[in-house]
């Protein structure tokens, strides 16, 4: 289950189970915010899946204007001839960033991005990553306070590009963004899955079986 998804089950039993309402309020007011979060995690990944506002908002029971006003961030074209990031991709990096700033680091970098695919738990890159034993919290304490000379997010996404060319792809989607996290030469990730005792290629063995047994599902 995703990060958010044990978040969402944990406090829901929370609130139930408290026999002070004003906590049980407090409680709810936390899910509340986190199932927030949780639905901006679906819409990225039915962008991701090709699915149209129209039929987001069709499910949410929303109009599609609203809908494309709250989530039109994760659907941005690429600048110039750049090639486009998914929307879960977008999400992970959006998460990256906050994880990189509560840290305190100076810039993000491509260790910061592990945190941001565990976080988004999309069903590719963040499953590889939790089927190689590697928990948000626990990346969280291994991430090193010095960026080590690597590289920025724009250096990774460029890596990242290639991985997608040399797959086929005219996107990058979030195996690409891992495969060249954790296959590239790259300290901070180096250090973070060393620290956490995990070979990269124990990552990467678990990106191949997601990637073989989960569809692509491009075609709404």
């Amino acid at each position: 289950m995703a990060f958010s998804g044990q978040r969402i089950c944990r406090l829901a039993e929370e609130a139930a189970e408290t026999p002070d309402p004003e906590a049980s309020l407090e409680t709810l007011t936390t899910l509340r915010a986190e199932l927030a979060e949780f639905e901006r995690q679906q819409v990225a990944r039915a962008l991701s899946a090709g699915r149209s506002f129209g039929t987001i908002a069709k499910a949410m029971g929303v109009s599609r204007q609203a809908v494309h006003r709250r989530f039109k961030d994760l659907a941005k074209g690429p600048r110039r001839s750049e090639m486009a990031p998914s929307p879960e991709v977008r999400l992970a990096v959006e998460y990256a960033n906050r994880e990189a700033k509560a840290l305190g680091a100076r810039r993000l970098v491509p260790a910061h991005v592990l945190l941001g695919i565990l976080r988004a738990g999309d069903r590719r890159g963040a499953a590889a990553l939790t089927a190689a034993g590697i928990e948000l919290a626990d990346c969280r304490k291994a991430v090193p306070l010095s960026d080590g000379g690597d590289l920025d997010l724009r250096g990774l996404l460029a890596e990242s590009v290639q991985t997608a060319r040399r797959d086929g792809r005219d996107r990058i989607d979030i195996e690409h963004v891992l495969r060249a996290a954790v296959a590239g030469d790259h300290p901070t990730v180096t250090s973070t899955l060393a620290g956490l005792g995990v070979a990269p290629a124990d990552v990467l063995r678990q990106l191949d079986d997601a990637s073989s047994e989960e569809p692509d599902y491009l075609e709404a």
